[in-house]
């Protein structure tokens, strides 16, 4: 029998469950899972690929179908930085206006994955008052779940049927009404007869939603100007 490599384990705080979970680098079975979705470029199997990889890693077990996407994302990230490496190289184009005219240099930078943070705005709160005595407890959207926030008419058919895979429960001023008592139609029905400011107010839910952000200054090599980049949406740099 041939010997057995042992790898080292790291713990990550993990905030919806709210604690750390350890976990395993990735491996080279993991990377060839991504790199095969990947050239796929097909959208389900890059998810597939995600979760598997995920789950592979835990050290102790979890529900990755269950987490939110901030969480799987934080959970990549750093999966990435202790297996492949913290440090990113990018290239960052100067916006900055000297004597009316953009800069337009490119500067070389290194994005640091250790500064990866969860950013939760102020005020967020997973319960929507939608009138004065009715109100909706929403999950976060997972993997598998997401919500699309285009206006046209194809995305707000998705965004309602999204919608409906995300009420943990309807409540008013005398009970709760969890989404399992009544049928997908008669959750469309209730939902289309919300005004459009309530569905304004449930689709702030989604944008005030806990994010992974990287902060970091940037100093132009052409104009010396030091930029604040605020980078959300990092997993898109690695899938």
């Amino acid at each position: 029998m041939l010997p057995k490599i042992e790898h080292p384990t790291y713990s990550f705080y993990i905030k919806s469950l709210d604690r750390k979970v350890k976990f395993r680098p990735f491996l080279v079975k993991e990377e060839k899972v991504l790199l095969m979705a990947k050239e796929s470029a097909d959208e389900d199997s890059i998810k597939e690929s995600i979760t598997q990889i995920i789950t592979n890693c835990a050290q102790e077990p979890i529900d990755v179908d269950k987490l939110p996407m901030f969480d799987i994302e934080m959970i990549f990230l750093m999966l990435r930085a202790k297996s492949i490496g913290e440090k990113v190289k990018l290239t960052f184009t100067c916006q900055n206006v000297v004597d009316g005219v953009e800069c337009g240099g490119d500067t070389n930078y290194t994005l640091d994955l250790e500064k990866v943070k969860y950013e939760i705005p102020e005020g967020h709160d997973p319960k929507v008052m939608l009138t004065d005595v009715i109100g909706i407890k929403l999950k976060y959207p997972t993997i598998a779940t997401q919500i699309n926030l285009v206006e046209g008419e194809d995305e707000y058919v998705e965004f309602l049927a999204a919608l409906i895979a995300n009420i943990e429960y309807i409540f008013d001023a005398e009970s709760v009404y969890p989404p399992d008592k009544a049928t997908p139609e008669e959750l469309a029905e209730w939902l289309g007869d919300l005004s459009l400011t309530a569905i304004e107010q449930i689709k702030g839910f989604y944008t005030t939603s806990p994010k992974v952000v990287l902060e970091d200054q940037v100093k132009c090599s052409k104009c010396g100007f030091e930029h604040t980049i605020h980078s959300e949406n990092l997993l898109d740099f690695f899938i």
